[in-house]
């Protein structure tokens, strides 16, 4: 059945009521029940939700839940791939100065298009400074950093996992090779989940993309930071990128992941990964409270489900408009 859902971005509208740093922007007004898993995406900067984007989009849409997303940063260290939306966006974005200053905008703006895309509920930005890229997680988390104010962000992740009631968290697999703000991010995720009671705390996965040439390993535990230890079992729970559903069988879940990182046209490099990502490895955290591997398993089973019914065509849609007839 197809949902009734009204969608409005604030962002786009100009209404004049800007939210809060840390209160909700409203992208989707659900006017239906929540009958599916309760789903927040915590990332570091806008564009890390394309690494779950058709998940999100799936459980919305096919299973019923809802899904919020939280970003940390402002998204202003973006600003070296620029290039191509200078023109676009009428300002030298690749200059640092300037791309500083115009960035957090225009990337939230990229951000809430891609979220109308997924039927993201509602989203959250913390506007921490994204300050430079490096691989060590330290420079934010660090007692004496003064980058992000931890406080603040603990508050936050505490204060929203409780009122969500969420059943998972998604966020990046923390690898050392990864910006060290997903890194840290993941870390104030799980210790913002192990926080909160057992018995209220949601499953936290992350995620890692199998593409043509590599299937992901599991992320070992980071040096020096305990709770990114996985669930004994480390197998991961796999999404499949690539089911296919419309006239034929001709279409898959890229093409809705496609569409968001579309909307990142201030991330030049963020284009680049169009397609590239065939299947969604999910990997659970040792901290997930009991029964989350279960849980877990029974989301990423339903999201296994076909979600369209294909359509039946006469001859008047053309020769190729025989479901049976083979793909040459």
């Amino acid at each position: 059945m197809r949902q009734h859902i009204t969608w409005f971005i604030l962002a786009l509208t100009g209404c004049a009521s800007t939210p809060q740093p840390g209160q909700p922007w409203v992208v989707t007004q659900i006017e239906t029940p929540v009958t599916g898993p309760r789903v927040l995406g915590i990332y570091a900067h806008p564009d890390d939700e394309t690494s779950a984007a058709a998940i999100l989009y799936k459980t919305r849409a096919h299973l019923g839940g809802v899904c919020d997303l939280l970003l940390i940063t402002n998204g202003e260290g973006g600003f070296k791939y620029s290039t191509l939306a200078e023109d676009l966006y009428d300002a030298e974005l690749t200059d640092e100065t300037v791309g500083r200053s115009r960035l957090p905008e225009i990337r939230r703006d990229e951000f809430l298009e891609g979220c109308a895309l997924m039927q993201i509920r509602a989203a959250y930005f913390l506007e921490q400074t994204d300050h430079r890229y490096s691989t060590d997680p330290e420079e934010v988390l660090a007692a004496d950093a003064g980058v992000w104010d931890l406080g603040r962000i603990e508050h936050a992740l505490v204060e929203r996992m409780t009122k969500g009631r969420y059943d998972f968290v998604l966020t990046f697999a923390p690898t050392p090779q990864t910006h060290g703000h997903h890194q840290a991010a993941t870390i104030l995720a799980l210790r913002a989940a192990a926080q909160l009671p057992a018995d209220r705390r949601p499953a936290v996965l992350c995620a890692r993309q199998e593409t043509a040439e590599e299937v992901p390993d599991p992320p070992a535990i980071l040096s020096g930071y305990p709770e990114t230890a996985l669930a004994a079992d480390a197998s991961p729970l796999i999404f499949d990128r690539t089911q296919p559903f419309g006239h034929r069988g001709r279409l898959d879940y890229r093409v809705l992941v496609n569409w968001v990182i579309a909307a990142h046209k201030s991330q030049g490099t963020m284009q680049l990964a169009m397609s590239r990502g065939l299947r969604t490895h999910l990997f659970l955290f040792a901290l997930s409270p009991p029964g989350s591997a279960e849980a877990a398993q029974a989301w990423l089973e339903g999201l296994a489900q076909p979600q369209f019914t294909p359509r039946q065509y006469g001859s008047s849609a053309g020769t190729n408009a025989s479901n049976s007839t083979p793909i040459q």
